[in-house]
């Protein structure tokens, strides 16, 4: 009984030894192996974060350029770029001027101007109350100038005569038997004061409207004759053209006319030495008379 007793007391005594020494051990070394483990672990994490982080990252490059031989082509020159030319519009009108005797007006251009002297004959009878006219430029509408009616001609004519007081300027010759109307009376256009004689002539199919313009300057009496000439035809399918409103065309080149200061000797002397009568479809300069252009724009 007592061996057993002993026996039983150092078994037990065996059994909590090793129970307390694996307490023990447990205790001691189980937490030192696991922060060695954690430690570990991260020494690793850190180790492969680095060698990533010296990897070179990897980049796109452009293959080499092959080497260029030779002489490189010229570069083509920019064509020269031409500037537009401005379209210039032509002048619509054209001034006459006759120094000679210091009279000018201005006409439209598709209008037909011709000059005189003393020796041309007149497109039309003058009304001076005396003779020695002379004949010193015209200008004649074109006959196209109203279609479809019975329009025939239509002219402004200049003439001038020396040998007239301002009286007898202010006078006009008896009308003609054939005369149908006539009309007295004064007229300003241009700031010059015409005195107005107005005869219309011709019977039937054909007519004429006259007016005279007469102004004495200079020691001279000016004319300026307006004439519309009508024609009717058997057909009768032509309308009447307005008179009034040609006349007023005519009456336009009237508004431009001046007429300066001239040397009575001056005007005396031209009677001898005016050119003679010539179409003036162009621009003409001379010493006595031109036509001025206006500058085209």
């Amino acid at each position: 009984m007592t061996s057993l007793k002993i026996n039983s007391s150092k078994e037990n005594e065996t059994k909590n030894f090793k129970s307390a020494e694996s307490d023990s051990w447990s205790g001691i070394y189980l937490p030192a192996i696991c922060a060695g483990g954690v430690m570990t672990i991260v020494l690793f994490v850190a180790v492969a974060c680095s060698k990533s982080a010296d990897k070179p990252s990897s980049s796109i490059t452009a293959p080499p350029q092959p080497a260029v031989t030779g002489t490189p082509a010229p570069v083509a020159a920019m064509p020269s770029t031409t500037p537009k030319k401005v379209k210039k519009h032509r002048p619509t009108t054209a001034t006459y001027v006759n120094n000679t005797y210091g009279v000018s007006f201005s006409y439209p251009r598709k209008y037909s101007l011709q000059t005189g002297d003393k020796h041309a004959t007149s497109p039309i009878q003058t009304n001076f109350l005396k003779p020695g006219a002379v004949q010193i430029a015209s200008v004649d509408m074109p006959d196209s100038a109203y279609p479809d009616t019975d329009f025939s001609s239509a002219l402004l004519n200049l003439s001038m005569n020396q040998g007239m007081t301002a009286d007898e300027c202010a006078q006009f010759l008896p009308a003609t038997k054939d005369a149908g109307e006539v009309k007295l009376a004064t007229a300003s256009f241009g700031g010059n004061q015409f005195t107005v004689f107005e005869q219309i002539n011709g019977m039937g199919d054909r007519k004429s409207d006259l007016k005279y313009f007469h102004l004495f300057k200079n020691n001279a009496c000016y004319e300026f004759a307006l004439d519309v000439d009508t024609t009717a035809k058997a057909d009768g399918d032509l309308a009447q053209v307005d008179r009034d409103k040609v006349f007023k065309q005519l009456e336009k080149i009237l508004a431009t006319a001046r007429i300066k200061d001239v040397k009575p000797a001056e005007v005396e002397n031209a009677a001898i030495t005016e050119p003679a009568a010539a179409d003036v479809k162009a621009p003409v300069e001379t010493q006595k008379a031109q036509v001025v252009v206006p500058e085209q724009k």
